[in-house]
């Protein structure tokens, strides 16, 4: 995989990120015994209130994590996704490339089971980046300090998971 953070973009002129996310929500609706019962287009590029990298985020919404077999993985193979082996928690993520030699991430498939603790973290975090222009503005300036600092994106994607997880403590304490 490609160890640099993409050029950030800031607007999406021809609706791509919009439409691509149309045609991968059908096609994973379509896999044959689907597990996914949710999807939800997270992400800067789902509303573009700040730069962000131009790699397409799906949360992906399960019954139950084990759902996702080794056939479910094998279809998204053949759709051109594969999973990333990192120790993520309690979700599964695969992603898209635009080619096996770059390896620069399209688009990301968070699987993760539905009422759990996680699962609405990230509806909650998306909501209020998507809908509060202080938050995003705040969420933007932290982003832009992580990218000066971090050297490789596994650093940077933790560092960003972290402000994700800060957000929502903070937006509990105020609900």
């Amino acid at each position: 995989m490609n160890s640099n953070i993409q050029a950030f973009i800031s607007e999406d002129k021809d609706n791509y990120f919009a439409e691509q996310y149309q045609n991968l929500k059908k096609m994973l609706f379509n896999l044959l015994d689907t597990p996914v019962k949710t999807t939800l287009h997270i992400g800067g590029t789902s509303h573009f209130n700040y730069v962000t990298e131009p790699i397409l985020d799906i949360l992906v919404g399960v019954d139950n994590l084990h759902d996702i077999t080794a056939l479910d993985e094998k279809r998204l193979n053949y759709a051109g996704f594969y999973r990333l082996h990192h120790s993520y928690k309690k979700k599964v993520v695969m992603a898209r490339f635009n080619n096996l030699s770059e390896l620069k991430q399209e688009v990301r498939l968070h699987i993760i089971q539905m009422k759990t603790p996680l699962f609405k973290q990230y509806q909650t975090v998306n909501h209020l980046l998507h809908n509060d222009k202080a938050i995003a503005e705040w969420f933007a300036s932290k982003k832009n300090e992580i990218v000066q600092h971090a050297k490789k994106i596994r650093e940077y994607e933790s560092q960003k998971q972290n402000l994700f997880e800060k957000l929502y403590k903070e937006s509990n304490l105020l609900s």
